[in-house]
């Protein structure tokens, strides 16, 4: 693809994190779950890129169950899928130009020649809620559920970190404050590093084993997660929770303009007497005060935490073909 061109259309789109050109090279050379190809559809119109879908020929296309429960098929290893975005990504996009519905309706249609092409009979995009983008998927045939919910701060209606955890629901306003005085009391600090200056090793084992320990163990595989976030370069932020010269959590941040993603984590609490998953949290709100991000993105699962936390829900959308082969 010519680089230029897509550097030219993703910056119009906003610059989007998960579409950043370096995100999608780790995609594509260090898949965190398996897959047996990537694939670019792409609409020109002259010589200007006018849009862009990515998907991933994949197998193993549902880690949390979700597609199966709300879609009543069966998602395993017998059956091959042409999915976007990676599952890793919570905000799946066809990057077009301002009312680009036509564009989208076309590289949903290319999506399914290519299914068919391939020999595979289910194919389409995950983690969607666009409402143009479900318009085009629904014009273009393709069957939209809801699958799963993200969440989200709006920092707009907040002062400062201390008006945000003054307006928190009660219990969630209590927890933080409890768990920040623990911190304090155990001579706790973080510290924000960018690539390379960072322990990668350390930040892929903390995230494999907090994901191992909450059942899914294949999600973030040590070595290839390590080598996807190094790929990121500077689109990551790295955020680490220490006690003296003990880390007891690693965060991994997605810089993208507005929005602060809190994309992935890890943690330990066999030497701590605080929450690192609250005191991260709260590391990645001051974070983004201090800097003038409005948004904060907080990823999917774990819906009562984050709503203790002043998260807001988002629902997220699947959209289904099936393909005649």
């Amino acid at each position: 693809m010519d680089q230029s061109a897509y550097h030219d259309l993703w910056t119009a789109c906003g610059a989007l994190a998960f579409y950043h050109p370096d995100f999608l090279r780790a995609a594509q050379n260090y898949p965190l779950l398996p897959i047996e190809g990537v694939y670019y559809l792409t609409a020109w119109k002259d010589e200007h890129l006018e849009a862009f879908m990515v998907v991933y020929h994949q197998r193993s296309p549902d880690p949390f169950g979700t597609l199966t429960r709300t879609t009543g098929n069966q998602f395993d290893n017998e059956s091959h899928y042409l999915f976007g975005h990676a599952a890793h990504c919570y905000d799946t996009r066809i990057l077009t130009r301002p009312e680009g519905v036509a564009m989208s309706v076309q590289l949903f249609e290319q999506l399914k020649v290519l299914a068919g092409e391939c020999g595979i009979t289910t194919c389409g995009l995950l983690n969607i809620d666009a409402p143009d983008l479900l318009m085009a998927a629904e014009l273009a045939g393709f069957q939209v559920r809801h699958l799963h919910d993200r969440f989200y701060i709006d920092l707009a209606s907040y002062l400062d970190f201390d008006d945000f955890v003054a307006k928190l629901p009660g219990h969630g306003r209590r927890e933080m404050k409890r768990q920040l005085r623990k911190f304090e009391a155990e001579g706790g600090y973080t510290t924000f590093e960018k690539l390379p200056a960072t322990d990668l090793s350390e930040v892929a084992r903390l995230c494999h084993l907090t994901s191992a320990k909450n059942g899914s163990p294949d999600y973030y595989p040590e070595e290839t997660f390590r080598q996807f976030v190094a790929a990121c370069g500077d689109l990551v932020s790295v955020v680490w929770v220490s006690v003296g010269k003990e880390r007891i959590a690693a965060g991994v941040w997605l810089d993208e303009p507005g929005r602060l993603h809190l994309w992935s984590g890890g943690f330990s609490y066999v030497h701590s007497d605080f929450s690192p998953y609250t005191v991260m949290f709260a590391s990645g709100v001051r974070h983004a005060f201090e800097r003038g991000i409005q948004l904060i993105e907080a990823g999917r699962t774990n819906p009562r935490i984050k709503g203790r936390l002043g998260c807001l829900p988002r629902p997220l959308y699947s959209a289904l073909s099936a393909v005649l082969t």
